[in-house]
């Protein structure tokens, strides 16, 4: 078994969102960029919760799957800290460690917090 050193949310020097990854999304969509960060969002929201569900059940399998589709949608906004914590999850997942993972999920989901946050700043609300 080999530990995975955490990149917890503390650290500062991460970035929380990719400037040019997400201006380049939303020169891309223009006018649907906001739907896109309103579904996104909730989204994102509804899978911290099913981790949280596949955690306490040992859901290994279920959590590689969330955890996956997090990152991907996050890879495309460019919120750089929620696919490195969803990657790191991934990988336990992997190791069928998920059940030790609840402060990994949180972090992840305080990682969305600061990432809406940044978005709303940027996006001027």
């Amino acid at each position: 078994m080999v530990d995975i050193p955490r990149n917890t949310v503390t650290n500062q020097a991460e970035e929380i969102v990719n400037h040019e990854q997400f201006e380049d999304m939303r020169d891309l969509l223009e006018e649907d960029f906001a739907d896109l960060i309103q579904v996104y969002m909730t989204d994102s929201q509804q899978r911290v919760a099913s981790l949280r569900i596949a955690q306490q059940e040992n859901d290994n399998t279920n959590g590689f799957e969330i955890a996956h589709a997090l990152k991907g949608a996050s890879a495309n906004l460019g919120t750089t800290q929620l696919v490195n914590l969803s990657s790191q999850l991934q990988t336990l997942c992997c190791e069928h460690r998920i059940s030790e993972q609840a402060e990994l999920i949180e972090d992840i989901a305080v990682a969305l917090q600061r990432a809406e946050q940044e978005i709303n700043q940027r996006l001027g609300q």
